[in-house]
């Protein structure tokens, strides 16, 4: 379910992407510290955003470290070093990575299921060292996905794409909130709870025909069926618009920045990066379902 935090890459300056790639670089550095080598694996830019968002809500000031890495052994790399936040990321990466794998062994079948246990096996020791540290974060997170999952095995629940995104936005905000106190907690979960709600409805439509065709879940399987109109596919452009909006709106409560980096990382991601990944995906998905359809016609 995530993945879809991207950058616009040819509108980034250097110097800026010098910064994400160092965030990076400490998250993963920082995740084998803090959760285990194997819980490297699992690294993503979802979580490197997380961080350059938390640092900017505390106003953590990055220190850069050139070191060298198992993936880069010959060449010296920018890293963030000594970060309460990536360690703090480290630690709820391996939390919800490993709720979500043994969320899929309950929803998955045949090989996808193999997997998903074999991948909670893999993670679990990653996931035991989070979980001593941030025991209230488990506990949500465990309970948030259960509840999803619930709501997505219950047929007698009306067709909704909204009641669902808000348990995952829910579940996004408790990670962007947690430890956080006051304002800086009031924005964070603001944020999350946006960013949650867009990432659900952008990854459900990026899955529509695979699930159509198997038969899984998909809030607009149950909404629309097999046919996707152009209002159909309008309306949820118009709902990602506004939970980016949203997010934006929480974005611009903070008033300090630890660099000028971390700002226009931040920028190119909600301004360019995603408002980019749902088009792209909108035009694959919804445009060939209603283009098809009006050929039917």
């Amino acid at each position: 379910m995530l993945g879809y935090i991207r950058t616009d890459a040819p509108e980034l300056r250097l110097r800026d992407g010098e910064c994400y790639r160092a965030l990076y670089c400490g998250l993963c550095r920082q995740m084998g510290k803090c959760t285990g080598q194997c819980s490297r694996l699992s690294l993503s830019y979802d979580f490197a955003f997380l961080a350059a968002f938390r640092m900017s809500l505390t106003n953590e000031q990055i220190t850069l470290q050139k070191k060298r890495c198992f993936v880069h052994p010959l060449k010296k790399r920018n890293m963030a070093i000594d970060s309460p936040t990536l360690a703090y990321c480290a630690d709820a990466s391996a939390i919800l990575t490993y709720h979500k794998c043994r969320d899929d062994m309950d929803d998955e079948k045949g090989l996808k299921r193999l997997r998903a246990r074999a991948a909670s096996g893999f993670f679990s020791s990653a996931y035991r060292r989070a979980r001593r540290r941030h025991p209230e974060l488990d506990a949500t997170v465990k309970t948030l996905l259960q509840e999803l999952r619930q709501y997505e095995k219950d047929e007698s629940a009306a067709p909704s794409a909204d009641a669902p995104a808000a348990i995952f936005g829910n579940l996004m905000a408790a990670i962007c909130a947690e430890g956080l106190a006051g304002t800086e907690a009031r924005i964070a979960a603001s944020f999350g709870r946006a960013i949650g709600h867009w990432i659900y409805l952008v990854d459900a439509a990026d899955d529509y025909r695979d699930d159509l065709a198997s038969g899984s879940f998909n809030p607009f399987v149950r909404l629309f069926g097999d046919r996707v109109t152009e209002e159909n596919a309008a309306s949820i452009a118009v709902s990602l618009t506004r939970y980016l909006a949203d997010a934006e709106g929480a974005f611009l409560l903070i008033d300090h920045f630890p660099a000028p980096e971390i700002k226009e990382i931040l920028c190119n991601i909600l301004y360019l990066g995603l408002p980019k990944v749902a088009e792209r995906i909108l035009q694959k998905t919804w445009k060939g379902e209603t283009d098809k359809h009006e050929k039917s016609v």
